[in-house]
């Protein structure tokens, strides 16, 4: 698992204060402790965020630049993953939206010992995806499962027919114009269109995966 991480680029669905502490993201929400539906811990992360400021603000990527796994839970951290190259005085002086250099983390907490279960890639990657944006790295983890063929096409940025959302995602990123056909039989049809080094790709999908691949 931590190879699979370690370097990769997420994006925060929450501010994330810049704090050597972490925030807590519990496995279930815990009693006595105010928590919401996702098992954050909204009264530690109310008190880091106005004392030290955002380490990480929402929609922003940042690296996971080191893993640790104790008995109980999995520490993440995210750009450095902590208080950043200021003092936490300056730091408590200032607003508390007030944006840091030196990233955050996350303490992932099962509340148990920790299962070999827990930490297959998607068992963990959907733990993980309650506070970040962790599509990439499936994406990612989906291509390494793909046939020979498949998987060259991804390293190349070439599309192929048989190629998922995610695996187009992953080679072209997000298309400049989507447009959806509709469809009385029961098939459900769109079409991505994209320019790239001066040629225009239009890939047609039925069902999710690509059927036709144009380029002009």
């Amino acid at each position: 698992m931590i190879k699979l991480l370690l370097g990769k680029e997420v994006k925060a669905l929450i501010q994330l204060p810049a704090t050597k502490e972490g925030i807590n993201v519990y496995f279930v929400p815990a009693p006595g402790k105010r928590t919401d539906e996702r098992g954050v811990d909204l009264g530690g992360l109310t008190k880091w965020l106005k004392s030290r400021g955002v380490g990480v603000d929402t929609s922003e990527e940042a690296a996971i630049t080191d893993i640790k796994i104790d008995r109980d839970r999995v520490e993440i951290h995210l750009g450095g993953g902590g208080e950043g190259r200021r003092g936490s005085k300056h730091a408590a002086k200032l607003s508390p939206g007030f944006k840091r250099a030196g990233g955050s983390r996350i303490n992932f907490r099962y509340q148990r010992d920790i299962a070999d279960g827990d930490l297959q890639p998607e068992a963990f990657l959907k733990f993980m995806a309650r506070v970040l944006d962790v599509n990439q790295i499936r994406a990612q983890l989906l291509a390494e499962q793909l046939p020979p063929e498949l998987k060259n096409a991804v390293a190349e940025r070439i599309a192929k027919e048989g190629m998922t959302y995610q695996i187009v995602l992953l080679t072209f990123g997000e298309p400049d114009q989507k447009k959806v056909s509709d469809s009385n039989d029961g098939n459900f049809s769109e079409t991505w269109y994209y320019l790239k080094e001066g040629h225009r790709w239009v890939l047609d999908f039925l069902n999710g995966k690509v059927a036709k691949v144009r380029v002009y």
